[in-house]
């Protein structure tokens, strides 16, 4: 007799053997809906808000960039170039 055991006529036991069956998730309820839906809603806001935010500060650099408002040195909230700015532009 061999020192190997053939598997040919063994049968398939184990936790390897069984076969699962996929199942199917339960419908989501109107509550996990609407909670998914604001969720999506949040994030949505959030990228509008940066495009807008995005959208005019490149509007102040080309007015900035127009009108010829060069940035001073010292301003770190960019007032003295908004002052200088609204006065060109008659506002």
């Amino acid at each position: 007799m061999s020192d190997f055991h053939s598997t040919a006529n063994a049968p398939q036991t184990g936790p390897w053997a069984t076969r699962v069956e996929p199942r199917r998730k339960a419908p989501k309820t109107d509550e996990q809906l609407f909670a998914e839906a604001e969720k999506r809603m949040g994030l949505l806001r959030t990228k509008v808000l940066a495009n807008r935010d995005r959208q005019r500060m490149e509007l102040v650099d080309d007015l900035y960039a127009k009108y010829s408002v060069e940035a001073v040195a010292d301003d770190m909230s960019e007032s003295k170039r908004l002052q200088t700015l609204r006065a060109k532009l008659c506002l």
